[in-house]
């Protein structure tokens, strides 16, 4: 049994209630945190006593787990842990950031699940508070889970994922201090130089606005819940698809090679990451465990604003920058927007926000690398 910390996991969401119920068996005491406009989201957890997790875990228990403190209060969540989790989606990390900043103290870390520039977005806010120095910032690839909040207080976990997480920290000198208290529990976590590597690297991106192109009308004019037997997203794969989606990558490892970031296809990281395989993406996809899975509209337009706003923006920026064309990730910002009606452009990260407009490639690595470009 690892060593127990004390945890503080922020949102009660499915990748919150699945991190915090498997953590709490295996050891940690955790407190689970909310922001206060949701709170009716927690209702069913306290009236319940807990999360019943089940499915594929990691700690291999499941059942109801308990927690330390379920709550609304962010300094009673961040009060005396080690380490805070933020498994949120993209657009809800300000929230959290601006809710928890303010009672931070020296020594605690910080790992945001779910990258989207995390690191960069949110180190000038704390330095404006005077903490950023004492603690760890640092940022995964991905949510250890692919799960779903199945019921009032209960989180089934359709997979763990065993290996290949890259998690890296803002400046990467601190990643080690992070990572040994994250291996603790989730060793199939591995060093990434630093955060390009784990934006860049992002198993999300370069899958969801590709393969929705081709099958936007039945998604959005015929589905409406993926509860009540909405679109299985995965399943209806298309080659069109696939082939945007290596498009997209072929632009993705061009940056990537001027930064000296190691990447994958997606094909290569799907099959890396699940075993998934077949002709071309599509084929392993129709092929793979998420076939099954339905996607509700809403849950998919949250999705692509987090791609789109917090990731491929910034990417077309980095092209740019570093004298890379990106044509194909600039259309396909300009026809996502022009489907759905929402301009991705606005409102999004973009160089600037991350500290790496106006820097050579090896500034932006030497910036990463020791938080001084």
């Amino acid at each position: 049994m690892p060593k127990p910390i004390k945890v503080a996991v922020c949102g009660g969401g499915r990748g919150g209630t699945a991190l915090a119920a498997d953590l709490t068996f295996m050891g940690c005491r955790v407190n689970l945190f909310e922001l206060p406009r949701f709170a009716a989201s927690l209702e069913a957890i306290r009236q319940r006593g807990g999360v019943e997790l089940t499915g594929d875990t990691q700690s291999g228990k499941t059942g109801l787990a308990r927690f330390n403190a379920v709550t609304t209060d962010a300094e009673e969540a961040v009060r005396g842990v080690d380490l805070i989790l933020l498994p949120v989606p993209a657009f809800g990390h300000q929230a959290f950031f601006e809710a928890i900043a303010p009672h931070l103290r020296p020594g605690q870390s910080i790992l945001v699940n779910t990258c989207y520039w995390a690191c960069l977005r949110f180190a000038p806010l704390l330095k404006k508070i005077g903490i950023f120095d004492e603690i760890t910032l640092a940022e995964a690839l991905i949510l250890p889970y692919a799960s779903n909040v199945v019921g009032p207080a209960q989180t089934f976990i359709h997979r763990t994922k065993k290996q290949d997480i890259a998690l890296a920290a803002f400046p990467a000198t601190k990643t080690d201090q992070i990572l040994e208290m994250v291996w603790a529990f989730y060793p199939q976590h591995k060093k990434a130089p630093n955060v390009l590597w784990t934006n860049l690297g992002n198993l999300n991106t370069p899958i969801h606005a590709p393969l929705t192109i081709p099958i936007a009308g039945m998604l959005f004019d015929r589905f409406t819940d993926g509860r009540q037997g909405g679109a299985k997203f995965y399943g209806e794969a298309t080659t069109p698809g696939a082939l945007l989606v290596a498009a997209y990558d072929r632009e993705r490892l061009a940056i990537g090679k001027a930064l000296g970031v190691e990447l994958q296809t997606e094909e290569e990281m799907m099959f890396r990451m699940y075993g998934y395989k077949g002709k071309d993406l599509a084929d392993a996809m129709r092929k793979s465990e998420h076939a099954d899975m339905f996607t509700d509209v809403a849950f998919h337009h949250g999705l692509l604003l987090e791609d789109l706003r917090y990731f491929y923006v910034s990417m077309a920026e980095l092209g740019e920058e570093l004298g890379i064309p990106t044509p194909v990730t600039r259309s396909i910002l300009t026809v996502m927007s022009t489907m759905v009606g929402i301009d991705y452009t606005q409102e999004a990260t973009t160089l600037k926000d991350i500290g790496l407009a106006g820097l050579s490639a090896e500034e932006m690595v030497r910036f990463v690398t020791t938080g001084k470009a």
